[in-house]
């Protein structure tokens, strides 16, 4: 009999790669906004894309948050990340799952 894989140890590993991938790595993959402010005046960049990395200060050169007041995703940048890292693995996680359920 074969050993099978348990498919929440792939969605667990899948989830942990991918994120290691997109916190490591600046891939502006996620629209959000960023809040800029020069002198007096505020200004808001809209549809920019960001990098999750950005968030935990990887991938920044130094002169990157000049003027930057701050920046954060938009709802569809929330939903993009939310569906890379959680239900990408959780489908292939499934797959697997019913592949192996209909081979036993």
């Amino acid at each position: 009999m074969k050993q099978r894989i348990s498919p929440w140890i792939i969605f667990i590993g899948l989830s942990l790669l991918i994120s290691i991938i997109l916190f490591t790595f600046p891939i502006n993959l996620f629209p959000g906004e960023i809040l800029l402010s020069r002198g007096i005046s505020t200004v808001t960049i809209t549809d920019h894309n960001l990098s999750l990395s950005y968030f935990v200060g990887m991938g920044l050169n130094p002169g990157d948050l000049d003027g930057v007041q701050s920046f954060r995703l938009s709802p569809w940048g929330w939903a993009l990340a939310f569906c890379y890292i959680f239900l990408l693995p959780g489908i292939i996680a499934y797959r697997i799952h019913m592949k192996q359920k209909a081979k036993s």
